[in-house]
């Protein structure tokens, strides 16, 4: 029997989500989560999209957050006054609280990545008027299998196709292992990468 990544606690989201409006795509089975669409309450000022891309999903779904997601939505409500939603992604769509058991998943024969997990990216990109990026490091995820997927994926961003920009916090990481999400400070500091 294949193992299956453990699936931790859920949170309540930030209380400026409207939650009636959040949507989430996930697999058939629910052990892929390709996209989690966020908006915030109703704002006139508020008219743009922002896509996230972190490293896996965990727990968060359309009734509750996970602690990085969480953090997402109260960071990116503060940093980005115009964003009125987030759109979700992940390197890998196989849910997992673990990074460590989405590469165990990996070793016993499990695709991680998502066979939709690509068409998501693709129908998220073109509809962002920003991009951050927040997937952090390989770590546990072996590195060559973790910088094939990460190059895929900034290949995917620079296309002429997309006029946005593309941030990352400035604090740690760099363009291509940018500081994950889970752990921002809750501050407004975003650079251009």
């Amino acid at each position: 029997m294949k193992p299956q990544p453990h699936i931790g606690r859920q949170v309540s989201h930030f209380h400026q989500v409207n939650i009636d409006g959040i949507e989430a795509v996930f697999s058939d089975d629910m052990k892929y989560r390709y996209r989690l669409s966020i908006p915030f309450g109703d704002e006139p000022s508020r008219t743009k999209t922002l896509t996230v891309i972190l490293k896996n999903p965990s727990s968060a779904d359309a009734m509750k957050a996970d602690k990085t997601v969480q953090n997402v939505e109260k960071v990116v409500y503060k940093a980005f006054a115009d964003v009125r939603k987030i759109e979700v992604l992940n390197l890998f769509a196989l849910r997992g609280t673990y990074p460590k058991d989405v590469m165990e998943a990996y070793i016993a024969g499990i695709d991680i990545i998502g066979k939709e997990n690509d068409t998501a990216f693709k129908q998220a990109l073109m509809s962002s008027d920003y991009i951050v990026i927040a997937w952090g490091g390989a770590s546990p995820i072996r590195n060559s299998l973790y910088d094939l997927r990460v190059d895929k994926v900034l290949t995917m961003i620079n296309v002429p196709d997309f006029s946005g920009k593309v941030y990352r916090k400035i604090e740690k990481g760099s363009d291509k292992y940018p500081f994950h999400a889970c752990y921002w400070p809750d501050n407004i500091d975003f650079n251009v990468c």
